[in-house]
C-alpha cells in the first residue's frame, strides 16, 4: 500500500529487432516509453535522430473506420445482449494476427460508403418532400408554374394572410385598377394562395392596392410545368429514393455476420497503435534504436529477462530528486484499498515523493459513506449490484473499480443500517401498523430493538449524531496532521513539523483540558508557541511577530473544518426522513398495491439521490478537509505500453 518505486530506463537495440522488442514489452506490460529529452536535431548525440515508426496516424484512421463500421452494424442490425454478459474471449495469437486487417478495413469502408449513400439519399428525400409540401397548395392550378405571363400581361403567384377576406381583397384590387383579376387557387388555416393577372402597365397600381391587405409575391425557384406534374414526378422520385435506401440498409444488414471480425480487428489495431506510438518516441541511427522510459523496480527482473532475448544494451537508475515531477506514479494497493483509486484519481494522483492516500483514506471514506446512507435495504441493493456486475460482467479498469467501491461501501451501509434501525426507512413499522394491525409494542423484542436502533436512532438521538459527526471529523483532521508530521520528518523537517503541527496539538489538548478542568495554561502555551513560530519565515522581527499573531486566526479554519463534518448527520437524517415520508404516504392509501407502488418509487428515488449525494459529500470531506493536512498532489499516471482491448477479453 504505497507508491511503487520507479526506475529510469534506457535501452538500445539493433533497429531490425526494435519492432519485435516493443511487442515483447507490450506483452510484459510494465514499461512506459517516454519522449526523448527535448533537444534540436543538431544537438542529438552520436549521430542519433528522431525516427518515425509505423504510421500511427494512418493506423488511428483505420481504427476509426472499424469503430464506425461496428457502430453502423449496431445501428442497422442491433443485437440484444444481456446487461451483465461478459465480453467474449479471444486468444492473444488471434489479436496479434494482422493478416486479416485489410479485409476488415475494406468491409468497414464499404459500410461507411453505404451509410454515406443513405445519408445523401435522405438529404435528397428531404428536398423532394419539401418541394411536394411547397407545391401542394398549387396542385389545382393548371397554369405552368414558370409562366410569368405574356408580353403585355403578367401572371404572379401571390399569397395573403388567411385572416384577410377574399371579397375585400378583390374590392381593393378593383379600386386600384380595372385591368387586373385575382384567382383563388386554395386556402389553408394560414394563407390564401392566389394568382394575380394584370396588364404589365398596371402592375404597380395593382400591387400597391393589395399590399395593405398582406400581399406577398412568391417564387418557386426553377420549377417548370404544373404543380400536379411536379408533385407526381417528386413522388415517383421519393419511391425510388426509398427503394435505394432500403437496398443500402439491407446490404449493411447483410454484413452483420462480420461484426465479430470487425471488433477483433479493432482490438488488433488498438494494440498496433500503442506499439506505433511507442516506436515513434525512439532515437535511432541507420542500425541502432534507442529508447527511454520507466519501469517499476519490482518488475526489473522480468524486464531483464525479456531484454536478454534480444541484441540489446540497457541500464536502469534511480531518478534524481529534481526528476520527481517527471516520474510516473503507480499505486500499489490491496483488495480493500484498491477501490479508493477511483476517489484519488478523481482528485489528483499523489506526487512521486508524496504518500499514497488510499490506505489512510479508506477507513474514513467507507465509514462516512455508510453513516451517511445508513439503511440496510439500500446496503443490500448495493451489495447485490456490486456482486452481480463483478461476477457476471467481469468489468475492467474504471468500471471494475466503481463496482468494487460500491460493494465495499454497500457493506458499510448495511452495517450502519443495522446499527440505526433503517430498512428502507421505517418500512417494517409502516407496513405492519397499516396492513397487519401490529403496533411496535406487539412486535418481537428483537424487532423492536432493531427498529429503535441497536446503537442509536438518527431521529431520536440527533444531538448524539451531531457531536459524533464532529468527533469523527476531528479524529480525521488529527490523523491528517499526524501523517503530515511524519512526512515532514522523513523530508528532514522535524522541527518544522514540531512547530507547525505540534503547536496546534498543544492548542487542541489545552482547550480540551481547559474545558474539562478549567486549567487553561496548556492552551495558552500552545497559542504562545504559534505566535513564536508561525512567522519564522518572515525576514524582519515585526514580520515574524505579525505572522505569528495572524496564525491564531487559523483556529477558525480548523473549527470550520470540523463543522463541515456535520454533513454526515445531515445526509443521514435527510435519507431517513425522505424514506419515512414515502412509507407514510403509501400507508395512508390503505391499499397494499398502492403502498408498494409508492414505496418502490419513493425509495428508488431516495436511493439514487443518496448513492450520488453521499459519494459527492464524502469525496469533499476527503479532498478538502483531510487531504489539505498532508497531501502532495501533482503526480501523473503510469502508462505502460501494453495489450489493451475494448471488445474482447484475452485468453492465452
Amino acid at each position: 500500500m504505497a507508491i511503487v518505486k520507479m526506475k529510469k530506463l534506457r535501452f538500445m537495440t539493433v533497429s531490425s529487432q526494435a519492432s519485435d522488442l516493443l511487442r515483447e514489452l507490450q506483452l510484459l506490460g510494465c514499461v512506459e516509453i517516454t519522449e526523448p529529452r527535448t533537444m534540436e536535431e543538431d544537438e542529438l548525440p552520436g549521430g542519433l535522430s528522431r525516427c518515425a515508426g509505423a504510421d500511427a496516424a494512418r493506423l488511428r484512421a483505420d481504427h476509426a473506420a472499424l469503430i464506425s463500421g461496428i457502430k453502423l452494424l449496431d445501428k442497422y442490425a442491433p443485437v440484444k445482449t444481456k446487461i451483465l454478459a461478459p465480453l467474449p474471449e479471444a486468444k492473444l495469437s488471434e489479436l496479434l494476427d494482422e493478416k486479416n486487417l485489410p479485409a476488415g478495413i475494406r468491409l468497414a469502408e464499404k459500410l461507411i460508403g453505404l451509410d454515406d449513400r443513405i445519408r445523401r439519399l435522405s438529404a435528397q428525400e428531404s428536398r423532394e418532400r419539401a418541394l411536394v409540401e411547397s407545391l401542394q397548395p398549387w396542385r389545382d392550378l393548371d397554369m405552368p408554374l414558370d409562366c410569368s405571363g405574356t408580353r403585355t400581361s403578367a401572371a404572379i403567384l401571390a399569397v395573403f394572410p388567411a385572416s384577410a377576406e377574399m371579397e375585400k381583397i378583390r374590392l381593393a384590387l378593383r379600386d386600384a385598377t380595372e385591368n387586373a383579376e385575382l384567382f383563388l387557387v386554395s386556402s389553408d388555416k394560414d394563407l390564401h394562395y392566389t394568382v394575380l393577372v394584370c396588364l404589365r402597365t398596371d402592375m404597380e397600381e395593382a400591387v400597391a392596392g393589395l399590399r395593405p391587405l398582406g400581399y406577398s409575391a412568391i417564387s418557386l425557384g426553377d420549377v417548370a410545368g404544373t404543380a400536379r406534374e411536379n408533385i407526381a414526378a417528386a413522388e415517383t422520385g421519393l419511391d425510388e429514393i426509398n427503394r435505394e435506401k432500403a437496398d443500402c440498409a439491407a446490404e449493411i444488414i447483410g454484413e452483420a455476420p462480420g461484426r465479430a471480425a470487425l471488433k477483433l480487428r479493432a482490438d488488433t489495431l488498438s494494440i498496433m497503435i500503442a506499439k506505433a506510438e511507442a516506436e515513434a518516441k525512439r532515437l535511432c541511427t541507420e542500425s541502432v534504436s534507442c529508447f527511454e522510459g520507466w519501469v517499476p523496480e519490482e518488475r526489473e527482473a522480468e524486464l531483464a529477462e525479456a531484454l536478454g532475448k534480444y541484441d540489446c544494451a540497457w541500464e536502469t537508475a534511480d531518478p534524481d530528486p529534481e526528476e520527481y515531477p517527471e516520474v510516473p506514479v503507480k499505486l500499489k494497493n490491496n483488495r480493500f484499498t484498491r477501490p479508493l483509486n477511483m476517489v484519488t484519481e478523481m482528485y489528483s494522483l499523489p506526487a512521486y515523493d508524496g504518500v499514497d492516500p488510499n490506505p489512510l483514506m479508506a477507513p474514513f471514506f467507507i465509514l462516512f459513506y455508510g453513516l451517511m446512507m445508513a439503511d440496510m435495504g439500500y446496503g443490500i441493493l448495493m451489495i447485490i449490484a456490486g456482486l452481480l456486475v463483478l461476477k457476471k460482467k467481469k468489468p475492467k479498469g474504471g468500471m471494475r473499480t466503481f463496482f468494487e467501491l460500491m460493494l465495499v461501501c454497500g457493506i458499510a451501509v448495511l452495517l450502519s443500517g443495522l446499527a440505526t434501525g433503517g430498512f428502507f426507512g421505517n418500512s417494517i413499522v409502516a407496513f405492519s401498523e397499516a396492513f397487519l394491525g401490529i403496533t411496535t409494542g406487539d412486535m418481537p423484542v428483537w424487532l423492536q430493538k432493531f427498529n429503535d436502533g441497536l446503537l442509536f436512532n438518527p431521529l431520536d438521538d440527533t444531538v448524539f449524531v451531531l457531536f459524533g459527526s464532529m468527533a469523527l471529523g476531528f479524529i480525521q483532521i488529527i490523523t491528517g496532521m499526524i501523517v503530515g508530521f511524519v512526512q515532514s520528518t522523513k523530508e528532514g523537517k522535524f522541527w518544522d513539523a514540531v512547530m507547525d503541527q505540534g503547536s496546534w496539538w498543544l492548542v487542541f489538548a489545552g482547550l480540551a483540558i481547559g474545558a474539562v478542568t478549567g486549567f487553561w495554561w496548556v492552551a495558552i502555551a500552545g497559542f504562545a508557541a504559534l505566535v513564536c513560530t508561525q512567522g519564522r519565515s518572515k525576514p524582519t522581527l515585526i514580520g515574524k511577530v505579525v505572522g505569528g499573531v495572524a496564525s491564531l486566526y487559523d483556529i477558525t479554519g480548523y473549527f470550520g473544518d470540523v463543522l463541515s463534518y456535520t454533513r454526515i448527520m445531515a445526509l443521514m437524517l435527510a435519507g431517513t426522513v425522505i424514506a419515512q415520508v414515502f412509507n407514510t404516504l403509501g400507508a395512508m392509501t390503505g391499499n397494499i398495491a398502492f403502498f408498494f407502488i409508492i414505496f418502490l418509487i419513493g425509495n428508488m428515488l431516495n436511493f439514487g439521490l443518496n448513492l450520488l449525494g453521499c459519494y459527492v459529500h464524502d469525496l469533499r470531506l476527503q479532498c478538502l478537509e483531510y487531504f489539505g493536512k498532508f497531501y502532495k498532489d501533482g503526480g501523473r499516471p503510469f502508462k505502460p505500453v501494453g495489450i489493451n482491448t475494448t471488445f474482447y477479453n484475452i485468453t492465452e
